[in-house]
């Protein structure tokens, strides 16, 4: 794909293609690489990229699990919810989970984490 100026719809073929060719490179590398956030003008585009190792416990994990413990509470819950996050800035909502209808992320506060995650 040849670019003459970046804009939302390119960006968004180019976060496809990059995947593409990162999760090729990952499968033989024993890597999890992921395109995130493209901050644009109409001449440069700046990418993140994260990698992670297959099966490898990220510090965000062990925090997860560890608040997830003290408060005695499951990582899945029986509707098919999920805790996939503990964000340490945000005081207000710092649980996020994933709903296992929808397959949504939603932030929620530690009276509802107990509430929908209890053991």
């Amino acid at each position: 794909m040849k670019f003459s100026k970046f804009d939302r719809a390119n960006l968004k073929a180019l976060r496809a293609e990059m995947q593409a060719v990162l999760e090729k490179y990952g499968v033989a590398s024993n890597l999890e690489i992921t395109v995130g956030n493209m901050k644009f003008s109409e001449a440069e585009v700046e990418i993140k990229v994260k990698a992670k190792v297959k099966g490898a416990k990220t510090l965000t994990n062990v925090i997860l699990e560890s608040r997830a413990a003290a408060l005695g509470l499951k990582m899945k819950n029986s509707f098919g919810d999920e805790l996939i996050d503990y964000n340490t800035r945000a005081h207000k909502m710092p649980f996020v989970f994933k709903c296992g209808k929808t397959g949504k992320n939603f932030k929620c506060d530690e009276r509802m984490a107990k509430m929908r995650f209890a053991a």
